[in-house]
């Protein structure tokens, strides 16, 4: 029995000063640590724990409008301005980092194009405020052809009856929710 006795009771330790002489690391350096730990971690899961829910379905994209910007037959190619009116009826702002649209002319295929802001910072992106209707543009080329040679002298000679047409899929984003939006309208 007298062996049992000559062992260390120090089995329990309360206090991190009586852990303190076991640890390579000591305690104000154990609280940095920890301190680190917890802002990094807040950083990481920010986005999860803090959303922005929007309904993407109270986001109207339209067709504003179709014009000449330049180009003529000699240089078989044609830059056309296509406009999209925005609203935003959410009441929270939003923004946009993406919209990929095909074109119609009288139902026949134009082209497709992508108005891209992803390389842009958040804040110089357009802002889609609560009940403002905003107007984007973007500069789509057409290249001649000769099954759309019609639809090109239409466009020189500034014809006004040509039926645009317009789909595609935007990416809309609040501070920390993105959700895609389909649209489709004509003029």
């Amino acid at each position: 029995m007298s062996k049992i006795a000559s062992f260390s009771r120090k089995v329990l330790i309360s206090s991190v000063r009586q852990l303190a002489p076991y640890l390579i690391i000591g305690p104000r350096r154990l609280v940095l640590i920890g301190a680190i730990a917890a802002v990094a971690l807040a950083i990481i899961f920010y986005p999860l724990i803090v959303q922005t829910p929007f309904d993407p379905e109270r986001v109207a994209i339209q067709l504003a409008g179709v014009e000449l910007l330049s180009g003529s037959e000699g240089e078989q190619r044609l830059d056309l301005r296509v406009a999209f009116q925005i609203t935003n009826t959410n009441e929270f702002t939003l923004t946009t980092s993406r919209i990929v649209y095909d074109l119609f002319a009288d139902g026949a295929p134009v082209g497709s194009d992508t108005l891209s802001y992803e390389d842009v910072p958040v804040n110089g992106r357009p802002a889609f405020f609560s009940n403002e209707p905003v107007t984007i543009s973007d500069t789509m080329t057409l290249q001649y052809t000769d099954e759309m040679a019609g639809l090109f002298s239409r466009i020189l000679n500034n014809s006004t009856d040509i039926n645009w047409r317009v789909s595609g899929s935007a990416t809309i984003e609040s501070g920390t929710t993105l959700q895609e939006k389909r649209f489709s309208d004509e003029l």
